[in-house]
């Protein structure tokens, strides 16, 4: 945990993210982990990687914490345009947010009213094709905006409009918010969790969290799931839990295309390709903007073996 409080440190820090942002050398390394700087650059990756690799996208606008409302409005366009642009290219309108970029720094009000009208569009503007994934994945963030998070998702999912919400395993209160979306048929992405939480509510040993997390898998891969058409999603680079989970969705009846994985552009390449040939679904998160440098110091955050993939990649440029 003391990993993680270093580079949220790093990440919130305003002169390493100046500096960072303005470096060559970072902005090539940023390149390898971030889709492109705009809409249209974010939209053209994912059809690259669509038509080339057969693997799907989640575009995410690159900003957190936004209290700003010109910040605000120029992501809500952000966004906009990408539903546009991924429609446009017949893709899986799938879009990543974080609450906190669309206005619940301000107001919950305001974050459910910019979540509702991005949904709209993206029903606006989906084929209805079974098998395309369209959907607003509404990503987690500290615990502090947690519940809020999830009274907007049951809200949009009770109007019937296209949504999905990130859980994070290592919160103790995960596995009831989990029970209760299954219930009504939802769509959940997975993560085993990025933020410093204490251990008051949150499991802070790994082998616990990936305890958690699989357990977690299974009720997502459980009889009860599978009859109220959830849709699970395992967002995770862990190639033993992705084996155990594989295992056990087949065990238990589940198709390959009835669930998916999702990593993060440009991490474990390999592993990506050899999920694909097995006839896996697998989606990258791929996010677009100017704003890389906490997004990427986060990432680094999860595991210091990720600080260390970043420098090797570095080298290799």
């Amino acid at each position: 945990m003391l990993w993680q409080k270093l580079m949220i440190t790093l990440a919130t820090n305003p002169q390493a993210k100046h500096w960072m942002q303005n470096s060559r050398k970072m902005t090539n390394l940023a390149s390898r982990f971030v889709g492109g700087k705009s809409a249209q650059e974010g939209s053209n990756k994912a059809e690259q990687l669509h038509l080339q690799q057969d693997k799907r996208s989640s575009l995410f606008y690159l900003g957190e914490y936004v209290q700003d409302q010109k910040e605000i409005a120029k992501t809500l366009h952000e966004l906009e345009k990408s539903i546009k642009q991924l429609a446009e290219k017949n893709l899986d309108i799938h879009i990543s947010i974080d609450p906190t970029q669309i206005g619940l720094m301000n107001d919950v009000t305001e974050f459910k009213d910019n979540a509702t009208h991005l949904s709209m569009l993206i029903k606006e503007h989906s084929s209805g094709d079974p098998a395309s994934s369209d959907f607003l994945m509404i990503d987690m963030e500290d615990d502090t905006v947690t519940q809020t998070t999830l009274d907007v998702y049951h809200f949009l999912h009770e109007k019937g409009l296209p949504c999905a919400v990130t859980l994070q395993a290592y919160l103790h209160r995960t596995e009831a918010d989990l029970q209760k979306i299954i219930s009504t048929g939802g769509t959940v992405r997975l993560v085993k969790g990025a933020f410093a939480e204490s251990d008051s509510i949150a499991y802070t040993r790994r082998d616990m969290i990936n305890t958690s997390y699989f357990s977690l898998a299974q009720n997502m891969l459980s009889r009860q799931a599978k009859a109220n058409n959830f849709y699970p999603i395992f967002a995770t680079h862990d190639d033993k839990m992705i084996d155990k989970i594989s295992n056990y969705a087949s065990d238990n009846g589940w198709k390959d295309n009835a669930y998916e994985f999702e990593f993060l552009l440009g991490v474990r390449e390999g592993l990506q390709d050899d999920l694909i040939k097995c006839g896996h679904k697998l989606r990258l998160y791929v996010p677009f903007g100017t704003e890389w440098w906490s997004y990427s110091v986060r990432r680094i955050g999860e595991s210091p073996r990720n600080g260390f993939f970043l420098l090797r990649s570095l080298c290799y440029r």
